[in-house]
C-alpha cells in the first residue's frame, strides 16, 4: 500500500512541475522574445555541451594522440576564424567598391538639374 501511494506523490509531484514550466512562458508579455530567448540560450548550451564533450574526448586520449587531436582542433578553429575575417573583409571590400561605383555615376553620368527661373 505505501509503494503505491509513495507513487501516486510523486505522480503529483511530476505533474506540478510540468504545469509550472508551461504556464512560466505563458506569463511573458512578449512571447517572440521568450522564443528567441529560449532558442539563444538552447544554443548556448548545446555549445557548451559540445565543447564540454569534445575536451573531454581530448583528456580522454593519451600521448601523442592529444597532441595530434589538439593540432587538428586547432587547424580547424583557425580556418573558421580565417573564412569568418575573409567573409568579413568581403563584405567591407564590396560596400567600399559600391560607394565608389555610385560616386562615379553621380559625377559623369548623372544630368545636372537645370536652375529654375
Amino acid at each position: 500500500m505505501s509503494n503505491s501511494d509513495d507513487l501516486e506523490e510523486r505522480f503529483r509531484q511530476l505533474e506540478r512541475e510540468v504545469n509550472n514550466k508551461f504556464e512560466t512562458p505563458m506569463k511573458s508579455a512578449n512571447p517572440f522574445k521568450s522564443e528567441f530567448n529560449q532558442a539563444s540560450e538552447n544554443t548556448v548550451e548545446t555549445a557548451k555541451t559540445s565543447l564540454s564533450g569534445l575536451v573531454n574526448w581530448i583528456n580522454s586520449l593519451t600521448g601523442v594522440t592529444k597532441i595530434i587531436a589538439i593540432a587538428v582542433v586547432g587547424i580547424l578553429t583557425f580556418a573558421i576564424v580565417k573564412f569568418l575575417v575573409n567573409i568579413v573583409a568581403a563584405a567591407v571590400s564590396l560596400a567600399f567598391m559600391l560607394a565608389i561605383a555610385y560616386l562615379l555615376y553621380k559625377v559623369f553620368f548623372e544630368t545636372p538639374s537645370s536652375p529654375k527661373s
